[in-house]
Parts: structure tokens; sequence; C-alpha cells
């Protein structure tokens, strides 16, 4: 009987492919109706992927690791917890079970699970209800033993790990049912950033004052395949952090309400701000420039 346990898992991976796929095509209604499936799927997948690996329970999350790095899904089933209490209060959102989280202890077997090229690399990705992390001692040297300082690693992983990040387009995701369009979820993860940590990401490759900016189509169209991402992701974070300024914090829940209703994002996004998102961006920009 276990022998056919590999083909079966490829056939599900097979189907699962192809109603991500299908998703692209659907309204907003049927994209949310489809979500919970997907999300079900991905879980029942990834059961099986990490059938060998051991698990961390927290209050919200259950942290999935390889053997070995117990002290560091402890940890970090310790600073989602606390993260997402911040979602609590800020949104009154209770993911309402556990928040799933996968530990790797290496950039190959991140980059292994998700099929991507050897150039290709992140801390931290969303997917389909579940956060994926690398293990922060590999992309960071200031990372001291986790068994020997807990304390300074907790700090260092809450000041400079990808948790809230990824937890807010979780929440999105979530709270949405995946009503959004890629601009907007990135945008949103890096406001949460900033509002909670301070942090932007600047490089040179997203100075404004350097680069010809993106039309908002392009952003709306093909974020992801816009050639200057780190660009893309400045853009829309100052655009969406402009909006914000203007029109206050609630205006996000007003927004989030709005989309969790299955109204479309742009029709939503009108009736919080009062102009298209096409309308915003062109204010914003000319300000900008």
């Amino acid at each position: 009987m276990r022998k056919k346990h590999p083909s079966r898992i490829k056939s599900f991976s097979l189907w699962f492919l192809l109603f991500i796929l299908l998703l692209t095509f659907l309204s907003p209604q049927g994209k949310m109706f489809a979500q919970p499936v997907l999300h079900k799927g991905n879980q029942v997948l990834e059961s099986w992927r990490f059938r060998d690996y051991q698990q961390w329970s927290g209050k919200n999350v259950i942290v999935t690791y390889h053997s070995g790095f117990r002290n560091q899904a402890k940890l970090v089933a310790q600073e989602m917890d606390r993260v997402l209490a911040g979602f609590e209060k800020e949104y009154g959102f209770d993911p309402g079970r556990p928040v799933p989280v996968f530990l790797f202890p290496d950039r190959t077997s991140l980059q292994d699970h998700f099929s991507w090229d050897e150039d290709q690399s992140a801390t931290g990705v969303y997917f389909s209800g579940a956060i994926y992390l690398l293990n922060p001692q590999v992309w960071s040297e200031e990372f001291p033993s986790a068994e020997l300082e807990p304390t300074r690693w907790a700090l260092l992983f809450h000041k400079q790990g990808p948790l809230y990040h990824e937890t807010a387009h979780f929440y999105l995701d979530r709270y949405t049912g995946g009503n959004y369009p890629l601009w907007y979820t990135e945008a949103f993860a890096q406001w949460v950033e900033y509002r909670e940590l301070g942090y932007q990401w600047v490089v040179p490759a997203n100075d404004l004052s350097r680069h010809p900016l993106y039309e908002y189509r392009e952003l709306a169209d093909r974020f992801q395949q816009l050639p200057n991402q780190a660009l893309a992701y400045r853009q829309s974070f100052l655009w969406l952090r402009w909006m914000v300024e203007a029109h206050g914090d609630s205006s996000l829940d007003r927004l989030h309400h709005r989309l969790s209703r299955g109204i479309p994002f742009d029709s939503a996004w009108k009736q919080v701000f009062g102009s298209s998102p096409g309308e915003s961006f062109e204010e914003w920009r000319r300000q900008t420039t």
C-alpha cells in the first residue's frame, strides 16, 4: 500500500496546480469561495511533504521544523504568537485555528521546496494559508546560538525577521478571501513592517529619483513580471503610505471590510478613498515627482 502514496501525491499536486491556475480566471466572489479549498489542499499536501519533521505548538501557531532546530522553532512560535496578538489588537483578527509555519534549516531546502533556481531565495514566504521561513542564522551572521542565547536570538528575530511581513499577507488573504491585486498585498505588508518596526526596504535600485516610475497599469497588471522588483515594491509602499497618512489608519480597515464582502477591489478602493486606484496613483505621483 505504501508504494501507492507517491503517485497519489503527484496526482494531487497536479490537481492542486490546475486549481491555482483556475483561480486566476475567477471573479472576486469565485476566488473567495474557492480559497478555503485552496488552503485545505495546501495543508494536505504539506502534511505529507513534512511527515518526517517535528512540530512545536504555540497558542495560535504550529511550527514544523527539521530535527535539531527545536530551540529555533520554540522562539519562532513565541514571536508568531506575539505578532498575531498585534493583528488581533489592530484589526480584530482571529485566525480561528493554528497558523502553519514551516522552518527550513538551509537555503537549499527552501529552494527545493518551491522549485526555485539557485539564485532565488527569501527569508520568508507566504503561500496558500501557510508561512515558510528560512533559518535566520543562514541570512544573518548576527544571530547567536538559539540554545545558548535565546533572549538575544529572539530580540534579533523580532527586529529583523520577516514575520510581520508574512503575517500581513496571511491576514489579508484570510480576511478578504484573496480579493486584492498583488501590488496591494505587497504594499500592505511593507506598511505593516514600517508601522511596527520602522523598517523600509531601501536600496539603490528603488531610489525613485534615479529611476523612471512604473505606470499604475504596469503595477496592477503585471507586478510580478516587472524587471525592477525593488522599484515596484517601493512605489507601491510609498503610494499606500501616502494614502494612509492622508485618510487615516482606519481607511485600511474600511477597505479590507469591503473586500471581505466580495466588493471588487477597484470599487472598494473608490468607496473608501473617493477616487479610483489609478486616479489616486496619479495624485501620489504628481506630488512625488
